[in-house]
């Protein structure tokens, strides 16, 4: 079980104690860093070696042995008390350079019991503290339990110097008219030239700048002639270039792969757009990441978004969090499976040349980027391995992954060409990384592959086809598909994404309430299912970035109906809410969801075979793990069982709810401040018969306080002699007679009166606030007497009486609210059509008085505290860390009177509750539960014994 972080500095603390005064480092060491992992709940045993030998440490060294290495990940080095921790992390620098490539740790940790350093080694950052202030700092420590490893400086200087520089010439061509498709074909042109030029792409380093400099006129008159005769040139194979050609053209090698192939209009530049373009070749183009760059150049392109540099990188660290589970997890551990084994290192990298990947909504590349770097790392180390003691004849013939297994559908034109061009940086970096390890020099040109990337509407075109899956499935060995399709919510699509969504499900009960997103799950299930039925030997599993909401409320039952039960796929792993950002400043968080998905027929490929959920204490928290039995569409481990709303309650006998009063007044029938309230008062004694206190979900849970003008009593003689009532009334007429909606032009025929009015006649009626905090542990239900108004934010139960109120208020129905509902922010959304009516109520008539007897009195005693503390506000009251004692008794005893009546044990957990209510709710809606698209079954008319 992974610990907390105060779990964590708890330990360090302990630990900081007990070696508080060692000095002897042959005496405590091996006891110091075992107990040092302990802090953080690592096992040494598992994870770690100790004195592992090194060799081939140069001259006079020779052997030496690491005093503690976690292979890949950490080295400790210690000393005695007071030593030299320079010289210390010198040797523990040449024992990591004397490891195996896959052994060489990313973080350095050096003691002498008195201090701790850190290092980080690929970039020589390092902290240094006391031992006694470890409980301060370890979160320095984070990657033990799990954290990134490798760290993308998203706002590396690098990268935001070049998009500004890029962004500033693109500002200058724009302003002079050279706009649309030509500028951008020539703004990826100058990044390709711009990367290779610095890199050992080109023969020559700084070959493009000495063009530039040397060859074109400081007026820049010249410069758009001169680079439309280098794309020319670029373009042509060494035999089809004239003889003649100036040495300055001839310098640079053929590139072929269609990048310079398209004739486009030549720019005219001036001598500032020159010497932007210069200032640009200054920038270490070697040091920017493809991975991130593609969507910093996208947003140099629009002003307003630059404003923001920083603020549109996918972070390393969030997409890793989708490759991992979906492949990458796997394919390490085939890796290491076949470490030291001939035959299986070979079958390893024939395998991986037969991978295929989409990303259905690629922008500028950054998950095809980050795949292929990663595939390429994982050939490179099996290479390493296999040519160890041989001399390597041609690298080329060795490295088989390329980026024609990669494909990328994209409906912008631009970011779909600068994925391209980055897929072809990547591959040239990863060469120069394979060229380093293997010890030959390889330059991939001309351009033989390029990355298959559609320019179009992913909801339009077939993927299937983009593909050509079903000539190329006999030769491949697995099919992913993985991306971060776009976030628009459901209210805020367009009316041509509504369409699209509705016709991509078929016209699916309550498709037109999903999110666009929700298109490209559906999309995948249907590739995957024509897929695994037509090549039932190719396996195919996606992995989707999302917004939370596919995971809640009204969504659920439509979308996932489709994607389980329609298209026959099963969850492999997911990621609960978390935020989906990075360290830029200015960025814009979402909070997002990960969910990997595969035919429920193919076998699973996850540890064990079984699902993994990853959880999150916060959404910014680091996530754990954990394996489960069944992973549900609500990312939880519990049954798949899909609850769609309805429109009455499935157990008969149970009182209808339904939304408060509806002013529909544009304000002018709500007094909303005392003063307000006074005044009418004072200038209108005899309208106080028609004024009554209104509550909203705010109100009612903060202690606010307004007023209605509740007229439905009032006689025309009445309203007579209340000039300044009168006038409110025509100001509801003229509002609504304003309003674009015909219903709401109709309510004008009578002014006076709230636009719907759902006010019971008598006694008392259960409210239930639409929104409330996610951090209570209960929404606060109360009861209303019907001289009060609510609002429509406020739900209204007539009719309830304790029994009700009881197990509408336990733990039980918190859980399932939870489940099911929406949420507004991270807020709980009540719903009356999913938290209320689909609410598996317990059949009370099969009950025992006195289990009937034990929730009323529960309830009652639950109102009872209440009162004590009136004082209070129901949100001050339910807050978890003031909650009052004597409630949270009253409700812990209402708790244990509602489970029992489901049988539910004292001690059970959040799952195993619902996992009992799910099958409650399956046994009274079974075909709403199997397919989440069926019509609901109506409720029987409730019964008036209470």
């Amino acid at each position: 079980m992974a610990l907390n972080w105060n779990e964590i500095r708890t330990n360090a603390a302990t630990f900081a104690q007990e070696y508080q005064g060692e000095r002897k480092e042959n005496a405590e060491a091996q006891s110091f860093w075992n107990d040092f992992l302990k802090v953080f709940g690592v096992s040494r045993r598992r994870e770690g070696k100790f004195e592992q030998k090194v060799s081939g440490l140069g001259k006079g060294s020779g052997r030496g042995r690491i005093d503690l290495l976690l292979p890949g990940r950490f080295m400790a080095e210690h000393k005695s008390a007071g030593e030299d921790l320079d010289a210390a992390y010198a040797q523990a620098l040449g024992y990591a350079e004397a490891l195996e490539e896959h052994e060489r740790p990313q973080f350095i940790a050096l003691s002498d019991f008195a201090r701790m350093r850190l290092y980080e080694v690929s970039s020589g950052d390092h902290t240094e503290f006391p031992l006694s202030e470890l409980p301060n700092r370890v979160e320095a420590f984070g990657f033990l339990i799990g954290k990134q490893l490798r760290r993308l400086h998203e706002a590396d200087p690098v990268n935001v110097k070049a998009a500004e520089k890029m962004g500033k010439l693109h500002d200058l061509l724009e302003a002079s008219g050279y706009t649309g498709h030509d500028l951008e074909v020539m703004l990826v042109r100058l990044l390709f030239l711009l990367f290779a030029d610095d890199t050992g792409l080109f023969d020559e380093t700084d070959v493009f700048y000495d063009l530039l400099a040397d060859n074109t006129r400081k007026d820049g008159q010249d410069l758009g002639a001169t680079l439309g005769r280098l794309f020319q040139v670029l373009n042509q194979a060494p035999d089809r270039r004239q003889s003649t050609l100036p040495a300055h053209l001839a310098a640079f090698p053929y590139v072929n792969g269609d990048l310079f192939a398209e004739p486009i209009q030549l720019a005219d530049f001036d001598s500032r757009m020159r010497e932007m373009l210069l200032e640009a070749c200054t920038v270490d183009w070697g040091q920017v990441s493809p991975a991130i760059f593609g969507s910093m150049f996208q947003a140099v392109m629009n002003k307003e978004e630059r404003r923001r540099l920083g603020a549109h990188y996918t972070s390393e660290e969030n997409i890793i969090k989708a490759l991992g589970p979906l492949f990458l997890d796997d394919l390490k551990a085939q890796r290491e499976a076949a470490r030291g084994n001939k035959g299986k290192l070979q079958a390893f990298l024939d395998l991986l040349p037969r991978l295929r990947f989409m990303d259905p909504a690629c922008g500028s590349g950054n998950f095809l980027i980050l795949a292929y770097r990663e595939l390429r790392r994982l050939e490179l180390d099996a290479l390493i391995e296999q040519q160890r003691g041989q001399q390597v004849l041609d690298i080329s013939q060795l490295l088989k992954v390329n980026v024609g297994q990669f494909y990328g559908i994209e409906y912008d034109e631009f970011p779909s060409q600068i994925a391209r061009v980055a897929m072809w940086l990547t591959d040239h970096q990863m060469n120069v990384e394979a060229s380093r390890q293997l010890g030959q020099n390889f330059v991939n040109l001309p351009l033989r592959q390029a990355a298959h990337i559609l320019h179009g509407d992913a909801l339009q075109n077939d993927w299937a086809t983009h593909l050509n899956l079903d000539a190329d499935a006999p030769a491949l060995a697995r099919l992913y598909i993985v991306g971060n399709p776009p976030f628009v919510g459901g209210k805020k699509m367009t009316a041509l994404q509504r369409a699209q969504v509705v016709a991509t499900f078929g016209g699916t009960r309550d498709a037109g309430v999903l999110d666009y997103v929700s298109a490209w799950y559906l999309k995948a299930a249907q590739l995957m299912n024509h897929a695994h039925r037509d090549h039932p030997a190719l396996p195919v599993a996606t992995a989707l970035v999302s917004t939370n909401s596919v995971t809640q409320g009204e969504q659920v039952a439509p979308l996932w109906g489709g994607v389980l039960n329609t298209y026959g796929q099963q969850l492999t792993f997911a990621h609960q809410t978390f935020k989906w950002a990075n360290e830029a400043k200015g960025n814009a968080a979402v909070h997002c969801v990960i969910i990997g998905f595969q035919p429920a027929t193919q076998a699973l490929t996850q540890p064990g075979g079984k699902p993994r959920l990853f959880t999150y204490a916060t959404p910014t928290s680091t996530p754990t793990e954990h394996t489960v039995a069944e992973l549900s569409p609500y990312l939880m481990d519990i049954r798949t069982v899909l609850v769609a709303k309805q429109q009455n309650p499935l157990r008969a006998g149970v009182p209808p709810i339904h939304f408060g009063n509806m002013p529909l007044d544009g304000g002018h029938l709500i007094l909303q401040t005392q003063q307000e309230h006074d005044d009418l008062l004072k200038a209108e004694p005899a309208a106080a018969p028609f004024i009554k206190p209104m509550l909203d979900a705010q109100d009612y849970l903060q202690g606010g306080q307004r007023w209605a003008l509740w007229l439905k009593d009032a006689a025309p003689s009445d309203l007579a002699k209340l000039p300044q009532v009168r006038k409110r009334i025509e100001d509801v007429k003229a509002w609504r007679l304003k309003s674009p909606r015909l219903q709401t032009q109709k309510k004008a025929e009578t002014p006076a009166l709230f636009g719907e009015d759902r006010h019971p006649t008598r006694g008392e009626y259960l409210v239930v606030p639409s929104v409330s905090s996610e951090r209570r542990d209960y929404i606060p239900v109360g009861y209303m007497t019907d001289e009060t108004i609510v609002n429509n934010l406020v739900f209204m139960v007539p009719d309830a009486d304790l029994f009700h109120y009881g197990v509408l208020q336990s733990r039980l129905h918190m859980d399932w609210m939870r489940l099911v509902s929406g949420r507004l922010e991270s807020r709980y959304r009540y719903s009356k059509d999913l938290s209320y009516n689909t609410f598996p109520w317990p059949d009370r008539a099969a009950l025992k008085p006195k289990q009937i007897d034990a929730v009323t009195n529960a309830a009652q005693a639950v109102l009872d505290a209440r009162t004590k503390h009136a004082s209070s506000t129901l949100a001050q009251m339910y807050d978890p860390s003031i909650m009052p004692t004597d409630l949270r008794a009253a409700h812990n005893q209402l708790d244990r009177a509602v489970e029992a009546l489901y049988g539910i044990k004292a001690g059970s957990t959040v799952a195993q509750r619902l996992n009992i209510l799910l099958n409650e709710y399956q046994a009274l809606a079974p075909t709403l539960a199997m397919t989440g698209a069926a019509k609901a079954p109506r409720a029987k008319k409730a019964s008036k014994n209470k």
